[in-house]
This record gives C-alpha cells, sequence and structure tokens, in this order.
C-alpha cells in the first residue's frame, strides 16, 4: 500500500502533467510510479485476459500472470467460462504450473487437493480441517464476456464496462471469434514502460518512417494529406456503402475513441487491399457469419491492457502485462476460423507477417523511446493537433485516473 508521504510525492509528480504534452521522465521510469499504476488502473479496471476460443473445450484452461496474482481461466462442465485466482485453498500453492493445458479436474501438486472445473473443492476437510469444503473452493475473480473476449477484475466494485459491451457485442459479434481458433501465439519482453507502449499505439503520425507495409495498406496517413483527401473521402464512403450492404457497422477513416477508455471502430482499408496482409489478399477463409468480404477492418482499444485488429479472415490480439516501470510483456495472438486448415486455408507465412512485423516494429520503438526519456536532457514535448489528439486523450485518461481529477483541458483536434 501506498503511505502518506508517498501519496504526498506522487500527487506532486502527476500535478506536473500539461495536457497536449508528455509525462515528465519519473511518470515512466519511477518504480514508485509503477507500483500505483498496479493499485489505481490495474487492481481496479477491466483487464483482457484472453479469448474463449483459446480454451474451446471443457476442462481446457488458460493462465496470465499480473503483478502479484495469477489468473486461471478455465471452461467448466457446463460449457461455461470461469476465472479464479491460480492459489490452492490448503497451502497457497499454484493449482495449474502451465499457462496452458486441458484437465479433467484442478489438482494441486503439493498436497494433492483436486476442484471441479467450477472451482469447488473435491475433498472432504470438515473433520480433518475443522473447516468444510464449501468454504475452500478456489476464490473467483469478476468475469465479463464481450464476444468471446474475456475481462477480469480484482476490484470490488470496477468501473462501469457497459458501454464498452454495447460497442463490442454487435460490432465483433459478425465474426464471431467463439467459432475461431489461435493459429499462433507469440510473447515478447519489451523494456519500455507500458504506458509508452501505449501512446505509440495511439497515433499513425510515425506510421510512414516506421511501418511501410501498413502504411500501404491503411488511410490513416494519406487521410492529412491536402492532395489525397478527395481521394480518402471516396474509398470512405464507398466502405461504408459495402458495409452496410453486408449489414455493419459504418465508420471513418479517423478513429476516435467510442467512450472514456475504449474504441471499437470499423475502418475501410486503402484501395485495392482486401486483408491486412503483406500484399493485402487473403490469408485464410472468411471467419464467423461474413458471407463476403468487407475490404475493411475492425479496431478495438480497451485501456489498460487490450487491442485487436479483425479482418474478413483472421483477428489480431494483443495483451499487455506490465512488469516494472521499464518492462513489460506484450502477448500477440492471430486467430483464423475454426475450420480453417493449416497447410490449405492458410500458412503462417502469409498469416503472421503483417501484424508480426508492425508490432516488432512498435516494440523496438518503445525500447528506444524508454531509453531516450531516461535522459537527463528529456523533457516532455507538444503533441501534434492534428495526428496526436488521440496520445493526448489516453494521456488525460490516465491522469484522471491517478488522480481523480480528470483535466480540465483536452488537445482539440484542427482539421
Amino acid at each position: 500500500m501506498i503511505d502518506a508521504a508517498e501519496a504526498k510525492r506522487l500527487e506532486a509528480l502527476f500535478a506536473t502533467y500539461r495536457p497536449g504534452r508528455g509525462l515528465e521522465r519519473e511518470l515512466y521510469t519511477d518504480p514508485g510510479v509503477y507500483q500505483a499504476d498496479f493499485e489505481r488502473i490495474f487492481r481496479r479496471h477491466w483487464l483482457f485476459a484472453g479469448t474463449g476460443c483459446m480454451i474451446p473445450n471443457k476442462g481446457d484452461f488458460h493462465t496470465w500472470r499480473i503483478g502479484s496474482d495469477t489468473v486461471l481461466l478455465v471452461r467448466g462442465e457446463d460449457g461455461q467460462v470461469r476465472a479464479f485466482h491460480n492459489t490452492c485453498r490448503h497451502r497457497g500453492m499454484q493449482v495449474c504450473a502451465a499457462e496452458q493445458g486441458r484437465a479433467q479436474r484442478l489438482m494441486c501438486r503439493y498436497h494433492g487437493w483436486t476442484y471441479g472445473l467450477d472451482g469447488r473443492l473435491m475433498k472432504d476437510t470438515a473433520k480433518e480441517f475443522g473447516v468444510g469444503r464449501e468454504e475452500l473452493g478456489l476464490k473467483p475473480i469478476k468475469l465479463v464476456e464481450a464476444a468471446d473476449l474475456l475481462f477480469v477484475s480484482f476490484a470490488e466494485n470496477p468501473p462501469d464496462f457497459s458501454g464498452a459491451l454495447a460497442d463490442i457485442r454487435p460490432k465483433l459479434g459478425h465474426h464471431r471469434l467463439d467459432r475461431a481458433k489461435v493459429a499462433k501465439a507469440v510473447s515478447y519482453d519489451v523494456r519500455a514502460n507500458w504506458k509508452i507502449v501505449w501512446e505509440n499505439n495511439r497515433e499513425c503520425y510515425h506510421c510512414p518512417t516506421c511501418h511501410p507495409d501498413y502504411t500501404k495498406a491503411t488511410l490513416d496517413v494519406p487521410r492529412f494529406e491536402p492532395k489525397r483527401m478527395a481521394e480518402v473521402a471516396r474509398v470512405t464512403k464507398a466502405a461504408n456503402d459495402r458495409f452496410a450492404a453486408l449489414g455493419l457497422d459504418q465508420g471513418d477513416q479517423y478513429s476516435l475513441m467510442s467512450g472514456a477508455f475504449w474504441r471499437v471502430h470499423r475502418a475501410p482499408m486503402a484501395e485495392g487491399w482486401i486483408t491486412q496482409s503483406i500484399d493485402g489478399k487473403p490469408v485464410s477463409t472468411l471467419m464467423g457469419d461474413l458471407k463476403e468480404r468487407s475490404f475493411g477492418t475492425l479496431r478495438m482499444s480497451i485501456f489498460p491492457n487490450f487491442w485487436q485488429h479483425v479482418s474478413d479472415d483472421h483477428a489480431v490480439a494483443t495483451r499487455i502485462t506490465p512488469v516494472a516501470a521499464d518492462r513489460c510483456r506484450i502477448d500477440v495472438w492471430w486467430l483464423v476460423d475454426r475450420d480453417a486448415v493449416e497447410g490449405k486455408d492458410y500458412t503462417l507465412d502469409r498469416l503472421l507477417p503483417f501484424w508480426k512485423d508492425v508490432s516488432e516494429q512498435d516494440w523496438q520503438i518503445c525500447e528506444d523511446v524508454q531509453a531516450g526519456i531516461s535522459s537527463s536532457s528529456y523533457e516532455p514535448g507538444p503533441f501534434s493537433k492534428v495526428q496526436e489528439t488521440n496520445v493526448a486523450h489516453y494521456l488525460d485518461w490516465y491522469i484522471g485516473e491517478m488522480t481523480a481529477k480528470p483535466p480540465a483541458r483536452r488537445l482539440k483536434r484542427v482539421k
């Protein structure tokens, strides 16, 4: 817990924030700020833990370590996914040691205490231990499901998530992630503060210099070029007409936040691109309920630890786990339709490169930014009022969460 002296020090640090600029160095490097981030955001908010399609069959489980806790997601005999603390109620050993697996029962390897897939203790403990087994089941964690995305919260009273759910469920529902499977999972150890990773995610100002393939495939960059605005408007209108004909939601080329901490936005791709691949050509069979290609992508961002890009034939989900003030683990999953056959309907050498390249380029950028911010010469620079308003929004949200005093001013986008 943060004591009074530390709370006063942190308050002074957060008070240095100037809307429309980055944060002071200590807010990206200080271990005390990292601990405060965990207490005030990661132990309070809804966190993306995984997708239901990662654990499709009864007995399938997935574990995720976040701070001092390990979340255990398990699909029960009734087909429902539940979340528990991965801690035996006897002596506290982790029940499931692996990150992924399948079990008929959940058994602690220490003394053999065994739990059902619904978390109930199977052992009769009343006589020997003086406590009935009904009091010794695995401790549950709050869980909500949104079109197969699984979010957990450690808070007694988590923030209202209804707005995000109302956006996610109908827009993502067409893609039926519950009928998807994991084609590939990759984990990264990124030597950067989690906020730097988010700031980088929230803008495409860097795309022309850092992401050549992404730049060719999207309208994020040409939308800011005066000579190409008419082209962008034409492609966007044609895409929205197609989305409407397919029963999909519509959007525009500029992806603003849908709410304070979430974004769910369908965007057109550049002309000639069918899906998010290196050459724009399909990389797998259609997903979910889609009967034909939409030539668009559904972008999702949920603070503080999740974003996803969903094309017609695959989805790429990203989960951030802070590890230290200057380090985080990032997990990336590529999902395809569950009936797609590797080697026939898709190959990893076609499926992976687009987002693998973009992700790894971003991780290097973030590590270099962390190194630069750590310099004694660093001071927060101003944000572009054209291309970095989403970064300003993110930092406004962050400071508001850390101080319970949302900044009165926000950077207004200049058209």
